[in-house]
């Protein structure tokens, strides 16, 4: 995710190649697939016509394939512009992208590189103050990748000592804040070079004792990661 003047960049990979897609650009391309006209896209986006151009040949450009498909009509009109298949393909990526992060608003942000790629297993390896992290391997990752990890506060368990189990990750730390939100209790651990949030139950903090200060154990499954290409 790179930053831009229109807000973040999603860097968002077809095939071989890899194209930067912000709001803007995605707002373009939604509206042409709904009015079928790049004049009225641009007109509904707020986008001048000749930066909407530009945008889709940028677009274009960096996918080297064909995402508006453009018929000229007569001299009654009649023409329009419609999404190709690689075009509606980029809408529903950057949709993914979105919906991700709009269902974890508060996401725990951790950047780090892959260090090794388990490619039988799916799996990926990347470090965190000297201990390894384990992650799921969705889409095409080399090791050497500056990647984006991110890890919901519900999905953190909060221990008081490290437990066998399918949690394979576990980090040590310790409480600095903690308050309430949400009917939760939203708690900030310090693991080092990283602040991490986990959200527990008021009863779940109760029987921990868990309190400022507290020594703590924090974990979660691979599963539960999400990792983006930066």
């Amino acid at each position: 995710m790179n930053r831009s003047k229109d807000g973040p960049q999603y860097r968002l990979k077809f095939n071989d190649n890899i194209i930067l897609i912000d709001k803007k650009k995605f707002t373009l391309l939604k509206f042409i697939d709904e009015c079928n006209s790049i004049t009225q896209a641009s007109k509904q986006a707020g986008i001048p016509y000749r930066s909407a151009l530009k945008y889709i040949e940028e677009l274009e450009k960096e996918l080297n394939r064909i995402i508006v498909s453009t018929q000229r009509g007569g001299k009654g009109g009649g023409g329009e512009s419609k999404l190709t298949s690689d075009g509606k393909a980029i809408l529903k990526e950057y949709r993914k992208v979105e919906s991700i992060l709009k269902m974890h608003a508060d996401v725990n942000e951790i950047e780090a590189n892959i260090k090794e790629i388990d490619y039988k297993n799916k799996i990926a390896i990347m470090y965190l103050n000297d201990e390894k992290i384990i992650l799921p391997v969705r889409g095409d990752f080399e090791v050497g990748d500056r990647v984006l990890v991110l890890i919901s506060p519900e999905d953190i368990f909060v221990m008081l000592e490290p437990q066998e189990s399918s949690v394979r990750n576990i980090i040590p730390g310790k409480i600095v804040k903690m308050e309430l939100k949400d009917h939760l209790v939203r708690l900030t651990v310090d693991i080092g070079k990283h602040n991490l949030l986990a959200d527990v139950t008021e009863y779940a903090r109760e029987q921990l004792n868990l309190t400022l200060g507290k020594d703590v154990y924090i974990g979660f499954k691979a599963a539960a990661l999400a990792m983006v290409k930066i």
